[in-house]
């Protein structure tokens, strides 16, 4: 973080204590951030003179209503009782996101996991299990929250028909491509789509987006995409994290004891329990973009096989799934 190398580190340092009682702060460069670093300016650990690790995360001033809305969204939840949802540390005046220099700060307890093995983490029933619990404590927690803050709409029907739209003018190959993938959905589930139950969700629900202890979540991470979305929005995701991993993925521990146990737990409704496997197809579209907007030609291919085998299996898969 360019505060801490400034010619007025002496002024930001004053200004950490001001806003959040931080003691001569040191960076601590040797320790791992997981998540992604994309969604900030920079981030850094920062250790205090009583050993405490915090994460100090730097912001556009334009993402300052997003940032304050997810800190808020936290804070509601944690609490709620998810202690897995870590709450942002507001300042000496209040603020989750106060300004220096025309950029907004966060602050957080930094919490260190164990390394994600992948793919290894597909054999490992009790992670399967372990967000299952998190995502049935989710429902509980957010009961109530909309009520407390607004959520912008998403649909994720629109999203997917004007990134085919943007494909259509500027990449007719990767448009032709996936066009066949875009006709399966439009066999049913498009016309199903806005009438799927509507829950909170985390947005970005994957491995990589928590703070492990063996099969254990500590923490859950980057809660930028929250909001009210499709029940089965953050179930669906990780799945389809766990099979573009490894195609076998999806029928594998990992996946096949979540799947058994949010089933136990109601976690999603039978409205959307029908239309799993399709879901899970149209969350990759999200991914997809995301492969054109970074110029990745690998996961771009590795995406087209991916949904080849979703749609070209998908009743095998529903049936293993036994939705």
């Amino acid at each position: 973080m360019q505060e801490f190398s400034d010619p007025s580190k002496g002024e930001f340092l004053q200004w950490l204590h001001d806003q959040w009682g931080l003691e001569l702060p040191c960076v601590r460069e040797d320790i791992e951030i997981q998540g992604s670093p994309e969604r900030t300016i920079s981030r850094v650990v920062v250790q205090d003179r009583d050993g405490r690790l915090f994460l100090l995360e730097k912001f556009p001033a334009e993402k300052f209503q997003v940032r304050d809305q997810v800190a808020k969204a936290v804070d509601f939840l944690n609490l709620q009782g998810l202690f897995e949802a870590l709450p942002y540390r507001k300042s000496d005046q209040g603020e989750f996101l106060p300004f220096f220099r025309g950029a907004c700060f966060q602050l957080s307890s930094f919490l260190a996991g164990a390394a994600l093995e992948r793919p290894d983490y597909l054999d490992s029933p009790g992670m399967g299990k372990s967000f299952a619990l998190f995502l049935s404590r989710m429902q509980r927690a957010s009961q109530g929250i909309e009520r407390v803050l607004s959520f912008p709409l998403f649909s994720l029907k629109a999203y997917i028909y004007k990134l085919f739209s943007e494909m259509k003018i500027h990449d007719r190959p990767v448009y032709e491509k996936f066009l066949p993938f875009l006709g399966c959905l439009e066999s049913g589930f498009m016309q199903a789509h806005d009438r799927l139950p509507l829950g909170f969700c985390h947005g970005d629900l994957h491995p990589l987006n928590v703070i492990w202890q063996r099969d254990e979540i500590r923490a859950v991470i980057d809660w930028e995409f929250a909001g009210i979305k499709p029940d089965l929005y953050d179930a669906a995701n990780l799945v389809g994290c766990a099979g573009i991993e490894n195609p076998n993925g999806l029928g594998m521990d990992m996946v096949m004891a979540f799947l058994e146990e949010i089933q136990k737990r109601t976690v999603i409704s039978e409205t959307s329990r029908r239309f799993f496997p399709e879901y899970v197809l149209a969350l990759r579209f999200a991914w997809l973009s995301e492969w054109l907007r970074k110029k990745d030609q690998i996961m771009l291919d590795m995406e087209e096989t991916y949904m080849g085998i979703l749609v070209d299996h998908m009743e095998e898969i529903r049936k293993e799934w036994r939705l």
